[in-house]
């Protein structure tokens, strides 16, 4: 009997340990996240597309996707990048078929809108979950209607 009551109440504190383990971790993440106003805090994308998308907003999308197809129709003036034919594309962006670059960005989820600067790197990064979320990128990106990249970005 004694030693059933030493066995449960070990484990009774291995319990309480455990638990304590975890109420800190939760302590630790709600103040990473207090940290930052969008929510979340994530490194700089350090992704680099190359010369041939430098200055320029990349919208990376797949045609099976239907946001990635919503968002397509919505902007204008950003070099779409896939990883199909150009002929699957029925928009007015200037379709990319670059395996190459799709590589780079491929385990994203698309729809993935992405600030290019000048050497080829990707500055800026946001993944859409809505329609209207590729335009508020835009507008905050100060590029909107997907134009060149200003100077000072």
């Amino acid at each position: 009997m004694t030693a059933f009551l030493v066995i449960t109440w070990v484990a009774i504190i291995l319990l309480f340990l455990g638990l304590a383990a975890v109420l800190r971790e939760v302590r630790l993440l709600r103040a990473v996240v207090a940290r930052d106003p969008s929510g979340f805090t994530a490194a700089p994308p350090d992704l680099v597309l190359g010369a041939r998308f430098a200055g320029r907003v990349v919208l990376a999308a797949d045609s099976g996707c239907p946001l990635c197809v919503a968002v397509s129709r919505r902007v204008t003036g950003v070099i779409l990048l896939t990883h199909e034919s150009p002929s699957v594309w029925d928009t007015g962006l200037e379709v990319v078929s670059d395996r190459e670059a799709w590589r780079v960005v491929s385990h994203l989820a698309p729809p993935v809108l992405m600030l290019v600067d000048a050497a080829g790197r990707v500055a800026k990064l946001v993944l859409p979950v809505r329609e209207e979320q590729a335009d508020e990128v835009l507008d905050e990106w100060g590029v909107r209607g997907g134009a060149h990249v200003r100077s000072d970005s």
